[in-house]
């Protein structure tokens, strides 16, 4: 699964299934048949798969004569890689399998710069490399794969938006999106409703999971009954999947052998900005082998909007440091 995401099967175990396609013949199968000879080794054109019964695709009406369109005429893809792999992929797997799908499918932002036309893909219509071209094809090539899970990197936002959602929502797949830190592209998930829930569609929680075990086999492999202090800006509320999985407030699949305390508690907000205040910073502490002795006082509301909110001339970032004291009573203990 992408690390965006954590899903669940709503049915039996999954399995990976490739089906084989089912050869058809018909002696009065016309130029616009789908249908082809066992003995033929051309396949049919692929066209754009039907979305299910009880959704129905219609051409707008033309009204009027039709005005001619001036400007360059392009040349169409023609047969394209993908026609073939899509004969295996005529219909949605049964209860009990998935089928998976994980593609890169290059943003327009790498696309377009000139070293990609120059040197990278010089050998490309240009034309070719524009999104509007692109993702006409990327829509008709995920449409046909009858996908249960597709995992998309390289995503551009509005192309999720604006193309990608509207266009496997019609084929019953459910999308997320998480953008890169500091980029114009991230990370997309379609899955499909009737198959799959959601159980979260925090990438913290599978990143702090990571972490988790990490810590595991130092704390518990490398340096047994070493306590643990695990702090940082989390970027998850108290309410967030990342927080209770951190401090076991629920049950989940995910788990790990840490007791772990938030020494500062649950302040109000660690995080003041224009549109938005919360508790996103924390230090975690072993509660089998350290205690809180002082906390020190997070600055008063007056204090953080003065200058209506951080960072300001008086205060250097938008989070505010949590800081507190702690005893290693294994240590003390020990004495």
């Amino acid at each position: 699964l992408p690390p965006q995401s954590v899903l669940c099967p709503t049915n039996a175990p999954n399995r990976a299934v490739v089906e084989a396609p089912r050869m058809q013949s018909s002696a009065a199968d016309g130029p616009d048949s789908t249908a082809f000879s066992r003995r033929s080794s051309t396949p049919p054109l692929s066209l754009l798969p039907q979305p299910p019964r009880g959704k129905t695709a219609r051409l707008p009406r033309s009204r009027g004569r039709a005005r001619p369109v001036s400007g360059p005429v392009e040349a169409g893809p023609g047969s394209c890689t993908f026609d073939g792999r899509h004969l295996y992929t005529q219909r949605v797997c049964g209860p009990g399998s998935v089928r998976a799908v994980s593609y890169n499918i290059l943003a327009d932002a790498y696309a377009q710069t000139e070293f990609s036309r120059t040197v990278l893909y010089p050998y490309c219509a240009p034309y070719a490399l524009e999104i509007d071209y692109r993702q006409n094809l990327l829509k008709k090539e995920l449409a046909g794969y009858s996908a249960d899970l597709i995992c998309l990197q390289e995503v551009d936002k509005s192309v999720f938006a604006d193309s990608l959602t509207p266009a496997l929502d019609a084929f019953g797949l459910e999308g997320l999106f998480r953008i890169k830190e500091k980029q114009h592209e991230g990370l997309a998930t379609f899955y499909r409703r009737n198959k799959f829930r959601l159980l979260s569609g925090n990438i913290r929680l599978i990143q702090i999971a990571v972490a988790m075990s990490h810590i595991k086999h130092v704390a518990c492999d490398l340096y047994p009954s070493i306590p643990v202090i695990f702090c940082g800006d989390f970027n998850s509320t108290p309410s967030s999947g990342a927080y209770n999985f951190i401090s076991k407030r629920c049950s989940m699949s995910l788990s790990h052998p840490f007791k772990l305390l938030s020494a500062c508690g649950e302040p109000a907000y660690t995080n003041y900005v224009g549109g938005f205040h919360g508790c996103l910073d924390y230090i975690f502490i072993d509660r089998n082998a350290l205690e809180v002795e002082q906390v020190i006082p997070l600055p008063s509301h007056e204090e953080i909007t003065t200058h209506q909110a951080l960072p300001s001339v008086s205060h250097p970032s938008d989070h505010i440091s949590g800081s507190g004291m702690v005893l290693l009573e294994v240590f003390k203990q020990g004495i």
